[in-house]
């Protein structure tokens, strides 16, 4: 009798629990969606820690009810806790499958602004360099690093809002014409002069005495983009200065000017018994497309240094696609393994059999800057890249895995940002702005 009277009991226990658990589930999730409406109510409020408050409740340690989980998200970006807001975001499109382009673009935004007041210089220069990558970013961003207290970071900012058409409106942009850093200065220079606007003439003019001779090129750069083309023939002469370092900026200004009249120069240049500045003109040769160009960039290729030989090889492949394979093809024997990247990355779309090899070469090598180098080249290959720069995202180094996001940034599609999202969780401050950057960038392409 005994045993039967247990087994009773624990039969009406268990009733009495699946009943309490039966009576009590709709209690439960009323109470979870009244919570969820009381943070909805917060949220349109603009009541967002009350708001957070209810919705850990209702969230947990889960995903919560439909739509709870995408108001944190909302909400943890509006209080400007980027992190918390990425990890519950990865969580969110990971279960449904799918991204929210509005919502990630907006999210992009905020990672790369979290680290413009970074206090590393480092980390504020590639959230500037991921605004400028979006192709469409926040002009407020940009603003702010252009108060910088780093020249370079100013110099990038300003480069930014030039990309983005906003130089000339930009009044804080016009007062760095008179920075003390002169990268700054040609920066602002060059904005100017592309602006296509005539009214900033008299500002520009007096440059032309400055005491930098890069600044001075820049002068005369910008006043022959806004019509003032006898300007050309003084800066000109810049390109015979003594200090090779400046012959080189000089020909890097002056060599993005549509005028007929740099191209001597630039020929010129090839000859310069400076390595730094014969590459130089080498690179704007090919990117200018100069008639006879060609003939003088196949003769760099016996150059005796190997960084203008892999310039040269590289000019080469953007001057006349596959014909150039033969010609650049030997450098794929270069002693140098940056140079070997270089020619691998060129001959990839024409000739992958011979660059395949020497591809996973430099990608297994044991130096970083090899690996981020041949990231760097991949994107300029086009899309018989992707597989290499997928391999490369994995890299256990920032360095060649935030060149391989830049470049993937440039050659992948639009269904490589679902590859992309979880690095913007990356330990790595610079590695996930990078992402973030191409991210916006494929985004905004939308292709």
């Amino acid at each position: 009798m005994k045993t039967w009277a247990r087994i009773w009991l624990l039969l009406r226990q268990t009733a009495m629990t699946v009943l309490a658990c039966v009576w009590l589930s709709p209690s439960i999730a009323n109470s979870a969606a009244d919570s969820l409406d009381e943070a909805r109510a917060a949220y349109q409020h603009q009541k967002y820690e009350q708001a957070l408050k209810f919705l850990d409740t209702v969230i947990g340690s889960g995903v919560g009810p439909p739509g709870a989980l995408e108001l944190r998200i909302r909400t943890r970006l509006k209080l400007g806790q980027t992190d918390k807001a990425v990890e519950d975001y990865l969580r969110w499109a990971d279960r449904r499958g799918a991204d929210d382009t509005v919502l990630l673009r907006e999210l992009t935004i905020q990672v790369i602004g979290a680290a413009i007041s970074d206090m590393r210089e480092q980390m504020r220069g590639a959230a500037v360099t991921a605004l400028k990558e979006m192709g469409g970013a926040e002009v407020l961003l940009l603003e702010k690093a252009l108060a910088d207290q780093s020249g370079l970071v100013r110099a990038l900012a300003v480069e930014g809002l030039t990309r983005h058409g906003h130089a000339d409106r930009s009044k804080r942009l016009r007062e760095l014409l008179h920075d003390p850093a002169a990268l700054v200065r040609v920066a602002v220079l060059r904005a100017l002069g592309e602006s296509g606007n005539r009214g900033l003439i008299p500002e520009i003019e007096p440059f032309l005495r400055d005491e930098q001779p890069r600044v001075k090129a820049a002068a005369g750069a910008a006043l022959v983009a806004l019509g003032r083309s006898e300007a050309l023939p003084g800066v000109l002469e810049l390109v015979k200065h003594p200090k090779p370092d400046e012959r080189a900026s000089v020909l890097s200004i002056l060599g993005h000017l549509k005028d007929n009249r740099v191209a001597p120069s630039l020929f010129g240049a090839l000859s310069d018994r400076e390595a730094a500045v014969r590459a130089t003109a080498a690179g704007l040769l090919a990117e200018r497309k100069e008639v006879g160009a060609v003939k003088a960039l196949t003769s760099l290729l016996k150059d005796p240094v190997p960084l203008v030989r892999g310039i040269a090889a590289t000019g080469l492949s953007r001057l006349q696609g596959a014909k150039a394979a033969s010609l650049i093809e030997p450098l794929l024997h270069e002693t140098v393994p940056v140079v070997r990247a270089e020619v691998a990355a060129a001959l990839l779309p024409f000739n992958p059999a011979s660059a395949e090899p020497v591809l996973h070469e430099a990608m297994n090598s044991s130096d970083p800057g090899v690996r981020s180098a041949v990231a760097k080249h991949l994107g300029q290959a086009g899309t018989p890249a992707i597989p290499y720069l997928l391999d490369l995202l994995q890299d256990q180094t920032p360095r060649p895995r935030i060149s391989a996001i830049r470049a993937l940034g440039h050659v992948g599609t639009i269904k490589h940002v679902a590859v992309l999202r979880p690095i913007l969780g990356d330990p790595d401050v610079a590695v996930r702005v990078t992402a973030a950057g191409a991210i916006g960038r494929l985004l905004n392409r939308g292709g």
